[in-house]
C-alpha cells in the first residue's frame, strides 16, 4: 500500500479546508474532527490548515458562521406573509427548522448543541430575519413585546426538541413504540403503560405528535393574547 500523495504547498485555500471540515465531520463527529485529521483527509500537511486557521476553535467558529448562512438559506420566507396567516407561517417555519436540523446533524451539533456565534456579523444577519418576523406579528396586531416572546417561546421550544431527538440519535436511547414498554414498571405506570401501547409517544417526550401538540398549544396561547389585546 502506497501513502497517499499530499498535494503541493499553495494548492488549497481556506474554502477547501472549511469544506474538508464538514466531511470530516459528518463522517466523524464534532469530536473526531482534527487538525491532523483533516489534513490527511484533504492531502495536505497540518501546517496548511494552521495557515487559515490558528486552532480547532477558530476553525470551529467559522464553520458555525456557515452553519447559520446554511440554515438562514433554508428557511420558509417571511417576505409576502400576509399578517393575517402569521399563524400558519409560524407553524410551517417551525416544522421546516426541525425538518433541517433533522437532516443534518453537523449542523445541529454546530448550532445548538456545541457552538454560538454572536459576532455583528453574524447577529446582524440572523436577526434582520427575525425583524422581519417581528414586524409580520406586529401587523398582525401584537405588541412588540409579545410578538419577541411568542417567536422566543417557538424557538426555545423547537431548540429544546431538537438537542433531544439528537442525543437519542447518538445514545440509541430510549427506544421507540412498544419497546419502551421493557423500560417501565407497568404496575406503577398504568396510565403510561396504556399511552404507549396505544399513541405515538416517546418517553423523551419527543416526537412528531408530541412536536406539534406543543407547538399547537404555544400558538393557541398566542392567538388567546392577541385576541384578548384587541377586545
Amino acid at each position: 500500500m502506497t501513502k497517499r500523495s499530499r498535494l503541493p504547498r499553495g494548492s488549497i485555500d481556506a474554502d477547501m479546508i472549511l469544506g474538508g471540515a464538514f466531511k470530516v465531520a459528518g463522517r466523524d463527529g464534532l469530536d473526531g474532527l482534527s487538525m491532523p485529521g483533516l489534513a490527511s483527509h484533504l492531502g495536505v500537511g497540518v501546517t496548511s490548515i494552521y495557515w487559515y486557521f490558528k486552532n480547532k476553535d477558530e476553525l470551529l467558529r467559522q464553520m458555525n458562521i456557515l452553519a447559520v448562512h446554511s440554515l438562514q438559506e433554508q428557511m420558509l420566507p417571511v417576505d409576502g406573509v400576509a399578517p393575517a396567516h402569521w399563524r400558519s407561517f409560524l407553524r410551517s417555519q417551525a416544522v421546516r427548522s426541525r425538518e433541517v436540523y433533522a437532516q443534518d446533524a453537523v449542523l445541529t451539533d454546530l448550532m445548538i448543541s456545541r457552538n454560538s456565534d454572536y459576532s455583528r456579523e453574524t447577529t446582524r444577519f440572523v436577526f434582520v430575519e427575525a425583524e422581519k418576523t417581528l414586524r409580520l406579528l406586529v401587523e398582525a396586531g401584537f405588541k412588540p413585546a409579545d410578538a419577541w416572546y411568542v417567536q422566543s417561546a417557538i424557538s426555545m421550544f423547537t431548540r429544546g426538541v431538537v438537542i433531544t431527538e439528537r442525543t437519542r440519535r447518538i445514545t440509541g436511547t430510549p427506544p421507540e413504540g412498544p419497546a419502551q414498554l421493557q423500560l417501565l414498571d407497568t404496575p406503577a405506570m398504568p396510565i403510561l403503560t396504556q399511552l404507549i401501547s396505544e399513541e405515538p409517544i416517546i418517553i423523551d417526550m419527543t416526537g412528531d405528535a408530541a412536536f406539534l401538540y406543543g407547538l399547537d398549544l404555544i400558538l393557541d396561547a398566542a392567538e388567546a393574547r392577541l385576541t384578548s389585546d384587541a377586545q
